[in-house]
């Protein structure tokens, strides 16, 4: 087992996604994969100065406007290039995520405040939109994917914005979800959850932290 891990300006558009893919299926002919994924470039950056101008009441459309076109982009452009590429269902999908996300800062300005615990579970969802566009990608070539829920499966420790991950208790949730041999595993960076089940963040440089605890949980050869 392998774990990789691939950081925004690795995903930052089609041409490059298609390129980390090309890199999955080649080590997979050496052995199982895992790959952790962080948000496209500018995203998280976008869903923070969306945060920051939603409380403080300034215009966040810019930012919203900037990031939806981002995806837009992305999907186009992956759809143009790779056949079988389930355009319309992501395509779905992001807008579910786009119009919670405008729901939720909708929330925030009546608020006039972002408790910690929506502030986390809004920075992460470029990580989570990445996952999902990369599972399209590899089953359109005809891989099997496994999809794993950080939130679920790694517990984590601390406060919503800076947690540790609880490897020992993470090694079990994800031993026993029996992920098939045959299959590539994704996880989102970025993300876990504590045990109420809420979701949390690992703080800056979270994506890389994500990929050395999966490593660990799957007891891999290597992370890298």
């Amino acid at each position: 087992m392998r774990v990789l891990k691939f950081g925004g300006t690795s995903v930052a558009n089609a041409e490059r996604f298609l390129r980390v893919a090309d890199i999955l299926e080649s080590n997979a002919r050496q052995g199982q994969v895992a790959t952790v994924l962080s948000a496209p470039a500018k995203i998280t950056n976008h869903l923070v100065a969306m945060i920051e101008k939603t409380i403080s009441g300034q215009d966040a459309l810019p930012n919203i406007s900037d990031a939806e076109r981002i995806f837009a982009e992305l999907l186009t452009g992956l759809a143009a290039a790779q056949p079988g590429f389930p355009l319309a269902q992501l395509k779905t999908f992001v807008d579910q995520e786009f119009a919670q996300i405008k729901h939720v800062l909708h929330g925030i300005s009546l608020l006039g405040q972002c408790p910690d615990s929506i502030n986390a579970a809004l920075i992460c969802r470029g990580e989570k939109m990445s996952i999902a566009i990369m599972a399209g990608v590899l089953e359109a070539r005809g891989h099997n994917v496994t999809v794993i829920d950080p939130v679920e499966k790694l517990l984590a420790v601390g406060h919503y914005l800076e947690s540790t991950v609880d490897i020992a208790e993470s090694t079990r949730r994800i031993a026993a979800s029996r992920i098939p041999a045959d299959h590539m595993v994704l996880m989102a960076g970025f993300t876990a959850g504590n045990e109420k089940g809420e979701l949390v963040v690992l703080g800056r440089n979270g994506s890389d932290y994500s990929a050395a605890v999966l490593a660990a949980c799957l007891r891999a050869d290597c992370c890298e």
